[in-house]
């Protein structure tokens, strides 16, 4: 346990054989009922065969922080975010028309190939809904106390409750053509922060037995650091490439996406560039010229050196609750490095 990206390695490593005996144990189950969902099981597990399963680490260190001892159910709870943010991933791809996720086609457009548009995202949107039900369902069947167990079902529940906020504002501030500071920050705060961070870890730390006081600590480092988790992954929506993200790096831009690159570029840019910034921010119909000519905007401006100040001191700031957390040195030193990865991570 040498650092954080070797832990999450090898929590990657001990949770595959959770994910292969879930999943063919439940592919059986529903293949008795009909053999299409049978397969739909197995379309489940290879969209979560990718991604980097950050959360569901999350979930197994919090749980191990707080002297959790039982490795495969904390394993197993930790599962059940992966399969949660999978079904939010599939909805999230239909609502933003994406075609690739991870460099596959997204499910409603694999699903589409059959019989149509129509019949994929319906399709995605039930496969998501089964997963909801699925993660919960194992959640709920796991053996620890019945009142820890009550307390991380119901924390979870507040945590999606307030993802589905977000994203109403999300796609409502979009359409608003909302562009401040403010707005962009609320948003992150309620989709992303606590489901990205302090969330996963505080589920496992309830399963383990946390008080409230150790509760808050974690909330208070994990806000700020899952506000900066969104803010680099909207610089990686502008400047990564599309191996390295599995989808078209211009998306973000072209279904007008309100980050706080392009806010600070519409108040930092000139007149010119401002007006441009404009008529591009939303344009599907950009070129490779177009986008580029936004990205040089971007940094010239100074947008790109806000975002990442304003990045590094939210994790700065959340790294000062660390050990109030835990005064396990070990502990103490992958919160650190978490915060640091979520800003300096390339993917």
């Amino acid at each position: 346990m040498s650092n954080f990206v070797d832990y999450l390695i090898k929590y990657n490593k001990d949770l595959k054989p959770i994910i292969d005996a879930t999943f063919d144990k439940e592919q059986i189950a529903v293949g008795k009922i009909v053999p299409m969902a049978g397969d739909m099981i197995n379309d489940y597990k290879k969209f979560l065969s990718g991604g980097k399963k950050l959360r569901g680490c999350e979930i197994f260190l919090g749980y191990q922080m707080f002297a959790g001892m039982n490795k495969e159910e904390g394993l197993l709870a930790s599962l059940t975010i992966e399969i949660i943010h999978s079904f939010l991933l599939m909805h999230d791809d239909v609502m933003d028309q994406d075609d690739l996720r991870r460099g596959e086609p997204t499910i409603h457009k694999k699903y589409a190939k059959h019989f149509g548009d129509h019949y994929g995202e319906s399709m995605a949107i039930t496969l998501g809904d089964e997963g909801m039900f699925w993660a919960y369902r194992i959640l709920n069947s796991l053996h620890f106390s019945r009142a820890n167990m009550s307390k991380a079902s119901e924390f979870l529940s507040q945590v999606l409750l307030e993802v589905g906020i977000g994203q109403a504002l999300d796609i409502t501030y979009e359409e608003q053509h909302k562009f401040s500071e403010e707005a962009v920050l609320q948003i992150h705060r309620y989709k992303t922060a606590e489901y990205t961070i302090s969330g996963p870890l505080s589920v496992g730390a309830i399963l383990a037995g946390a008080d409230e006081k150790k509760l808050k600590a974690i909330k208070d480092f994990g806000i700020p650091v899952g506000i900066a988790f969104q803010i680099r992954d909207d610089e990686l929506g502008m400047f990564s490439t599309e191996e390295e993200l599995g989808k078209p790096v211009d998306s973000d831009l072209k279904e007008g996406k309100v980050t706080l690159l392009i806010v600070k570029a519409l108040e930092f840019a000139s007149v010119e560039d401002k007006k441009f910034l404009q008529s591009a921010h939303g344009n599907q119909k950009l070129t490779k010229e177009e986008v580029e000519r936004v990205r040089t905007i971007i940094i010239n401006s100074g947008a790109f050196a806000y975002s990442q100040k304003a990045a590094r001191d939210l994790v700065e700031e959340g790294k000062k609750f660390i050990p109030e957390i835990t005064d396990n040195i070990v502990y103490q030193k992958l919160l650190v490095q978490l915060a640091d990865f979520v800003i300096e991570r390339q993917s």
